[in-house]
């Protein structure tokens, strides 16, 4: 049976208020004789083996120490960049006592428990809650803090200048020579804001040198692969969405005995192992995924801190880097035609 407090106050001949005030650490007088009291209290709950009871500290202070990761699709927080976005966070938090629970929004409700039952002090998302779920936080004034998106101006935030590292990559090919450069998404794509910030980036470069756009969004590697094949007028450089598309594109130029960076240079997102590993290493728009955890948590402990849900969101952003391996070179040859827009 657990030590109580009411026999450590018994035994030191004092209040259980005392015992409790003097076991949490709030020490109200410099006295010597509540110092003198203090010690006595100490030790006579290490005598008798006093473990505090953290569920019942959290409940009295109002705070679990707790924060969820709410998510409705774990591919979003166990692939990819996302997963060092987490031990990120998960460190961060746990430096200041705070621990991460993992919150699946999902038919079963189980998200009700942790977020109305009070076991959580606050969140983190990776994508937009739905709608009902969105309210309940709201409606409990939980500081909530979305990782890698931008798309809900309601909430504080932490994202990646994308636009900034698809106009650094297509101007990298164009300063190559490359003058026809396609941007390939493939199909498998989960909807992201992401995506069209990287849109934007590669159209504003391919605008800013008057060059023609090449875009091949949501479609299977077989179509893009067939529109790096054909004839004269085919692209020599593609940027890729993520590092999905550039191993796809890889093996399948392979496969019809187009070279990388040879025939077609190769850009992609995302600087996860792999990609300084394939056959040329992968040229990549990489970014300090680590960082954004570390950031989202350094957000919402803030929030937590302050005790209230800020009425001004704060935004912070996370530049990109362009690191040039092996998969990208020189065009190969000049295109037949200059292929500017409206030649």
């Amino acid at each position: 049976m657990s030590v109580t407090i009411y026999e450590i106050a018994e035994q030191a001949g004092v209040s259980s208020s005392t015992v409790a005030r003097i076991l949490r650490g709030d020490n109200r007088s410099s006295y010597r004789r509540s110092a003198e009291t203090a010690e006595r209290v100490r030790r006579i709950a290490a005598e008798l083996g006093y473990r505090p009871n953290q569920r019942a500290r959290a409940f009295s202070r109002g705070r679990t120490r707790g924060i969820g990761l709410l998510y409705t699709d774990d591919a979003w927080i166990f692939e990819g960049v996302n997963t060092t976005v987490v031990n990120s966070l998960v460190r961060s938090l746990q430096e200041v006592g705070h621990h991460l629970v993992f919150c699946p929004v999902d038919e079963r409700g189980a998200w009700e428990d942790i977020v109305l039952g009070g076991q959580i002090d606050g969140g983190v998302v990776f994508q937009p809650l739905p709608p009902d779920v969105a309210t309940a936080v709201r409606e409990r004034r939980l500081p909530l803090v979305l990782l890698g998106d931008d798309s809900d101006p309601t909430l504080s935030q932490v994202v990646v200048d994308d636009a900034a590292g698809a106009f650094a990559a297509t101007k990298h090919l164009l300063g190559l020579g490359h003058q026809r450069v396609m941007l390939f998404v493939h199909e498998s794509v989960k909807p992201h804001c992401s995506v069209g910030k990287r849109l934007d980036g590669y159209r504003d470069a391919m605008d800013e040198a008057g060059r023609a756009k090449c875009e091949m969004l949501r479609v299977h590697e077989t179509d893009a692969i067939d529109v790096l094949a054909r004839g004269v007028s085919r692209p020599t450089a593609v940027i890729c969405y993520s590092d999905l598309e550039s191993t796809l594109l890889v093996h399948g130029l392979w496969q019809i005995g187009l070279e990388v960076p040879r025939d077609v240079s190769l850009i992609g997102f995302n600087d996860t192992f792999a990609t300084r590993y394939m056959t040329p290493p992968l040229t990549i728009v990489g970014f300090d995924a680590a960082k954004i955890g570390e950031l989202g948590a350094k957000l919402l402990l803030e929030d937590l801190e302050s005790g209230n849900v800020p009425n001004q969101p704060t935004a912070l952003t996370v530049k990109p880097n362009l690191v040039v391996r092996g998969s990208t070179g020189p065009a190969a040859q000049a295109p037949d035609q200059p292929d500017k827009v409206g030649s």
